[in-house]
């Protein structure tokens, strides 16, 4: 099936990495794990989970804005973190970041990402 691909400045590009892919003529948006990367390519909060989070979500809301949406058209997030006891500051976060009806989540812990110093990352659907 053709797919269009799309990306946003607001998120640091990586080689081989899709932002988000939506089927051709549908609405839903796969959304890949996003991380607290600036556009610049540098880690934002090192060890602080708040500051982190809330980038994270920022990123989200970039590649949902690529696409024509912003962070209401979240259907379903998958939260991934390093550390339980940090949940409340991505909870936190997430308040701060989100209006009204939040999507529905899913949390796991992991013992690591893929970069020691992130803490989290969110992956994502849509309807745009």
């Amino acid at each position: 099936m053709p797919f269009s691909t799309i990306s946003t400045p607001e998120a640091k590009p990586v080689a081989n990495y899709k932002m988000a892919t939506r089927m051709e003529g549908g609405r839903l948006l796969y959304i890949s794990g996003q991380v607290a990367w600036d556009a610049a390519g540098n880690i934002v909060g090192k060890g602080d989970m708040r500051a982190q989070a809330r980038q994270v979500f920022e990123n989200l809301r970039g590649v949902l804005r690529a696409a024509g949406g912003d962070l209401a058209n979240l259907m379903k997030i998958t939260t991934y973190i390093t550390k339980l006891e940090d949940f409340p500051a991505v909870a936190q976060a997430r308040s701060e970041v989100f209006q009204g009806e939040l999507p529905a989540s899913t949390l796991i812990v992991v013992k690591s990402l893929f970069h020691p110093d992130f803490l989290i990352e969110v992956e994502g659907t849509a309807a745009v």
